[in-house]
């Protein structure tokens, strides 16, 4: 299925079509930058902060259109960027791998893959301060839906120290589609999501049969029994914000057998 096959309206198809003109010619232009990088001639500070300013770029461009499958790999490529500070060589194969889906992507030649399984086979991104020796990555994937960057790389480290993968989506609306679509082993929201709360995000998964599955948990200061927390689909845990955080997160992942 093409990117095409899902729009009707005729300036929709229009617009996508000049996206993936752009994608195509953005891609064309990462993959000579990252020959140049790995030649040298390029300086790897000035060749990261044009792969960044690019995936940004691309990531903003395809979240207003219907191409769920470029929106996931721009998405993942800009995270897996955002908070590099030195380019190595593992960093450069991993970038390619993104440019050639991209690269794919833009051709209609990749448009018919499962989303779950594009998601797991894209590099993860590097945790953030973190050095815990040699850690087993493990083909698990928590999406956090937390708007705060300093909260969501407080759960980011925990997470990585288990070897699980990370992707982190600050837009509640956003996190719905993407969690459809990408079917991670778990969510975990933040209460304070601005115009939808973290219950509500939880009530909306577990009332969809797609979703209804996939374990999640709220990141909250509140304790249960909290009137803020009422409604809360009862299969859904609670990671506390202090000193208890440690300990709820590990009873939580033993509670949904996440290991």
């Amino acid at each position: 299925m093409s990117a095409f096959d899902a729009v009707d309206n005729e300036n929709e198809r229009r617009v996508i079509a000049e996206f993936l003109e752009e994608l195509r010619d953005t891609a064309s232009a990462l993959q000579v930058l990252l020959g140049n990088l790995r030649s040298k001639s390029v300086t790897a500070e000035e060749g990261l902060a044009t792969l960044k300013r690019d995936a940004s770029s691309l990531r903003s461009n395809a979240q207003a259109l219907n191409v769920p499958l470029i929106k996931l790999v721009t998405h993942r490529l800009d995270e897996y960027l955002a908070d590099l500070k030195v380019l190595g060589d593992g960093d450069l194969d991993a970038i390619q791998v993104y440019i050639d889906r991209i690269d794919k992507l833009a051709d209609g030649d990749d448009s018919g893959a499962d989303m779950p399984a594009v998601a797991r086979a894209l590099p993860a991104k590097r945790a953030v301060d973190i050095d815990f020796g040699p850690i087993v990555q493990k083909n698990i994937e928590v999406m956090l839906v937390v708007p705060e960057k300093a909260m969501s790389r407080i759960v980011e480290r925990e997470l990585a120290a288990c070897g699980y993968r990370t992707s982190v989506v600050r837009n509640p609306f956003e996190a719905l589609e993407m969690v459809v679509h990408t079917k991670p082993d778990m969510v975990v929201a933040s209460m304070e999501l601005g115009s939808l709360s973290g219950v509500d995000l939880g009530c909306a998964l577990s009332a969809m049969p797609v979703t209804q599955g996939i374990p999640f948990a709220v990141f909250t200061s509140y304790a249960w029994g909290h009137p803020k927390l009422a409604g809360l689909p009862p299969r859904a845990a609670l990671i506390r914000k202090g000193p208890q955080f440690g300990d709820d997160l590990a009873e939580c992942l033993s509670r949904f057998g996440i290991t």
